[in-house]
């Protein structure tokens, strides 16, 4: 029997497993760990690029800093201040709001799709700064699917237009989730690698 509750859009979902609040308290502590610890990874950002910034992430970093919780609120303000250190050369309080949602925008589902890769239900190369405008992704939503170029602009709007699937896709590897994806790719007017 279908799931009709608002917002599932009539089919059942699986449930994306939610970190606790004791054991979301560990992680964001390992966290800022991670970064305090390392100052040179943060300051070497320009030159390594965004995939660098990700590498040291554990899988349950990147689960929180995309959970709808205030742990995952403190945990994207946490990684969103580091990556503006490093690849913005300023520190995340003396940019302007409109400079740390549009980088937010942009790197929050960096977050999830680097979730997605791990889990090998989707190929991604983020470009060194994911926020310049003239950077390009290369996303695959699955092995037998073309590999899309995609710019910053094309990845808020695929979010947009379907974020529910891109979390179906990158948590679950759904296959309802990724031809929704393929076509919302080819509607964004993403090209393709030949």
């Amino acid at each position: 029997m279908p799931d009709t509750t608002s917002g599932n859009r009539g089919r059942n979902r699986q449930k994306i497993p939610r970190i606790g609040p004791e054991e979301a308290a560990r992680v964001f502590a390992q966290c800022e760990h991670l970064l305090d610890s390392s100052p040179v990874f943060v300051e070497n950002l320009r030159q390594a690029g965004f995939a660098h910034f990700l590498a040291p992430l554990h899988e349950q970093i990147l689960e929180l800093a995309v959970q709808p919780d205030s742990w995952g609120e403190r945990t994207r303000a946490r990684l969103i201040a580091e990556l503006f250190a490093g690849l913005r050369g300023i520190p995340a309080e003396d940019a302007s709001v409109e400079e740390i949602v549009k980088v937010s925008n942009v790197v929050v589902p960096c977050f999830l799709l680097e979730l997605g890769r791990r889990r090998q239900h989707i190929e991604i190369e983020f470009p060194a700064d994911p926020c310049d405008s003239a950077a390009r992704f290369a996303l695959r939503a699955g092995p037998s699917c073309p590999v899309y170029s995609i710019n910053s602009e094309q990845l808020v709007r695929l979010v947009a237009e379907a974020g529910e699937e891109l979390v179906g896709l990158c948590y679950f590897g759904d296959q309802q989730s990724r031809e929704h994806i393929e076509a919302q790719l080819a509607f964004t007017g993403a090209t393709t690698d030949s």
